[in-house]
């Protein structure tokens, strides 16, 4: 049975918990594929085939060490064997959603991975820069986010869809990272078009949390409604 391993909850990572809540190596160790944020939410992390990217607010791609900390991610064992499924003529980001409906309809009470590879028409991303202590909250540091617009641009979306009823844990539906073939592009996806993609998509019904250990974690509030904030967040900046 597959595993959607996760470090942290969305809600403590949006009332500023950044610290690191697992490193690279232990995150990945039955892992290879995923999404998620470093410490500090130091960039946007795109695991992928094993290894570990970031990509910065000063629009490149590094690869991380073993003893970097995640401070957010979800990872899991991506499944290559599956059929791969073709996309064509996605408009926008809310195309793609709509064409990957189909694939999730029947079961939205357990986990999926996808990765689309293609060439991308036009790809819009973000990323944050490094915070450090007092961290203030997601919602302060997007609105400095840096947000970048490729075209013509070759790679591979990676993307999970939660479950509603992880609202604050994850965030439902669909979350959407990208990196280049090239590894120099790469972040959190804000719109995307393409004439033609490739998807495979993996069902994971198993579902492993590790929580922050750091002082702070201890004493949020993480039933809080942040629903709108995550919104916010999740969508480019005003």
């Amino acid at each position: 049975m597959k595993t959607l391993v996760q470090a942290s909850t969305l809600n403590a990572l949006m009332l500023g918990n950044f610290d690191e809540t697992v490193n690279v190596k232990d995150f990945l160790h039955h892992a290879n594929t995923g999404i998620g944020t470093y410490t500090g939410l130091d960039g946007e992390a795109i695991f992928e085939d094993g290894v570990a990217y970031k990509a910065t607010a000063d629009g490149k791609v590094v690869t991380m060490k073993p003893e970097d900390g995640i401070a957010f991610g979800t990872v899991a064992q991506f499944d290559e064997s599956v059929p791969e499924i073709e996309f064509k003529d996605i408009k926008d980001l809310e195309a793609l959603k709509k064409a990957l409906e189909p694939l999730v309809k029947d079961n939205k009470n357990v986990f999926y991975m996808i990765k689309a590879c293609g060439n991308f028409k036009t790809m819009h991303v973000r990323s944050c820069f490094p915070s450090e202590k007092p961290y203030p909250t997601l919602s302060e540091v997007a609105r400095n986010q840096r947000e970048f617009h490729h075209s013509h641009t070759w790679g591979s979306v990676i993307a999970v869809f939660c479950p509603a009823y992880v609202n604050g844990i994850n965030l439902p539906g669909w979350h959407f990272h990208y990196l280049s073939g090239d590894k120099t592009q790469g972040g959190h996806i804000l719109g995307l078009s393409a004439d033609k993609i490739s998807v495979k998509i993996n069902k994971i019904e198993r579902f492993d949390l590790t929580l922050p250990r750091n002082p702070e974690f201890a004493k949020r509030d993480l039933c809080e409604d942040l629903s709108a904030k995550t919104e916010a967040v999740e969508g480019s900046k005003k």
